[in-house]
């Protein structure tokens, strides 16, 4: 099966995330176990919350850009619909914890910073601008297509 180009930049995009969460959580431990051990389980109370709270509401799940969440977030079998604000607040604040708390220690290594945040904003510029624009998610916050 041929994979369409929303599912190639779904995939890399969540891979460069991946791999800036990875040099954060190294960065982290580097400098202190304990709060290696805290990001490491935050960040995986963040990737449950998403897939719970965003990912298995999605209408487009079983055919989702990303690949691997739609197929994640299918186990918790809820059905499609409108975001509450709990469920976009716990989606915003696990984003920020994922993304925001390893900020301290890697900007004591400027170089991994640089890294982190070059990774991160070309994960966001490929889901902007080729997975978002492909997908039917009409319950989306940032979906323009709306169908």
């Amino acid at each position: 099966m041929m994979m369409k180009n929303r599912q190639l930049h779904g995939i890399t995009s969540l891979g460069l995330v991946a791999i800036s969460v990875l040099i954060a959580i190294a960065v982290i431990f580097w400098m202190s176990w304990p709060w290696g051990i805290g990001y490491l389980l935050i960040t995986a109370a963040a990737i449950i919350t998403i897939l719970y709270a965003f990912c298995a509401k999605c209408p487009c799940r079983h055919h989702c850009g990303h690949v691997l969440p739609g197929k994640a977030a299918s186990r918790f079998s809820r059905p499609p619909g409108p975001y509450n604000l709990m469920e976009l607040s716990a989606v915003m604040v696990s984003l920020l914890l994922l993304l925001g708390l390893p900020q301290f220690w890697l900007w004591l290594v400027p170089g991994w910073f640089i890294v982190f945040w070059i990774l991160n904003l070309t994960a966001l510029t490929q889901i902007r601008s080729a997975v978002c624009k492909e997908c039917d998610n009409i319950y989306c916050p940032v979906n323009r297509r709306k169908v």
